[in-house]
């Protein structure tokens, strides 16, 4: 058995560096030991809290429910809380937060909080790297309201809990950075973003597009075209989402189209790892595919791989270069009904359910 604190395992809390999947576990532990009912981190971004992943088994669907719903941005705990935190307070209770009468009557405590049963908090205040971050426990209405006196002996757990998230954070980082030097080796740029969505890194090949294609100032990427940088931070806010996860998660990619020119094609991933969404550092890594220097497959190619025909193989490239369905069928001279049949046709002989998988399983093809 490991060391202990209040009598929890701190091996098996450091051990979710290396094994986030028992992340769980630790905080039932957690929440066992202060007799509730589940526990989670969370932390303060502006006006909202968000909630990390994974949380105590007990607690999965009703955070759900917090973010799904939209409730982190109107979290009446944390409005009350995260400033109390922030002035040094390091233990607080459901009475720090609320009033009896809120509890009674506020749309918070009985459109979100009475349907779970979850009346009563209490969290341990910590921050780490200016940051300020919670451990949230819950109890049902069947348990008293959470005592500072309950909380006080868990509070060892807060300088742990601040060199675990370093730990998953440096290695995550490392990690993406490495995924980043690969890039480089099969000549695919690539920008790796922290939470706020700024480029913290970049390949060489990503740097060759700057001025050109793209451009960065103070970590904010945009592109050269108005139009395609509403739609790259559209993109970007779309995979850095609350409640990213990996079974939760679509393909996020977009074309950028370039005036006489082939598009880039930019992909956006999110870096899943323990507790992501509350960690400040890298979040996400995108990639662009140029399609003027890739050799797509010939439509003969596809035709013998999937038994196209040579109309649904003129489209398949078409919409794997970048090009919708309206402006495929301009290309073509047929109408965008016809487009939407090939397409459903490509999608039944090529085995995939949408253009993006489609345009994964041609770059896969290219070359070839």
């Amino acid at each position: 058995m490991g060391e202990k604190d209040n009598g929890l395992d701190l091996e098996k809390l450091y051990n979710v560096v290396v094994a986030p999947e028992t992340w769980p576990d630790v905080l039932n532990d957690i929440a066992r030991s202060a007799n509730a009912v589940g526990a989670c981190l969370a932390t303060d971004v502006g006006s909202k809290t968000l909630i990390a992943r994974p949380v105590s088994p007990e607690l999965v669907a009703p955070i759900d429910d917090f973010l799904d719903s939209g409730w982190y941005k109107r979290d009446l705990r944390g409005y009350r809380a995260w400033p109390l935190l922030r002035q040094g307070r390091k233990v607080l209770i459901e009475h720090d937060v609320s009033t009896e009468q809120e509890r009674r009557n506020s749309a918070y405590h009985n459109e979100w909080l009475r349907p779970w049963d979850l009346p009563w908090w209490g969290t341990l205040g910590f921050s780490r790297d200016g940051q300020h971050y919670g451990l949230v426990m819950l109890r049902n209405s069947r348990q008293d309201a959470f005592t500072y006196e309950e909380l006080r002996p868990l509070s060892g757990l807060r300088h742990h809990l601040a060199r675990v998230l370093t730990l998953i954070e440096t290695l995550s980082t490392q990690r993406a950075e490495a995924v980043l030097d690969t890039m480089d080796l099969i000549e695919r740029p690539a920008f790796l973003l922290n939470a706020a969505g700024r480029v913290i890194r970049l390949n060489t090949n990503a740097r060759a597009l700057l001025g050109s294609d793209f451009t960065l100032s103070h970590g904010v990427l945009r592109t050269t075209h108005a139009e395609n940088s509403e739609r790259l931070q559209a993109l970007i806010a779309a995979v850095l989402a609350p409640g990213i996860s990996v079974t939760r998660t679509e393909p996020h990619w977009m074309a950028l189209r370039r005036l006489g020119r082939r598009p880039l094609i930019v992909k956006a991933m999110p870096i899943i790892a323990g507790l992501s969404d509350i960690l400040t550092g890298a979040r996400a890594l995108l990639t662009v595919n140029d399609l003027e220097s890739s050799k797509l497959p010939t439509p003969e190619k596809l035709r013998e791989a999937f038994g196209l025909t040579p109309a649904e193989a003129r489209t398949a490239l078409l919409l794997a270069a970048g090009e919708d369905p309206v402006s495929a069928a301009q290309t073509l001279g047929i109408t965008s009904g016809t487009v939407r049949d090939h397409l459903k046709a490509i999608f039944s002989k090529t085995h995939t359910r949408r253009q993006s998988e489609l345009l994964q399983l041609i770059e896969r093809m290219r070359g070839s």
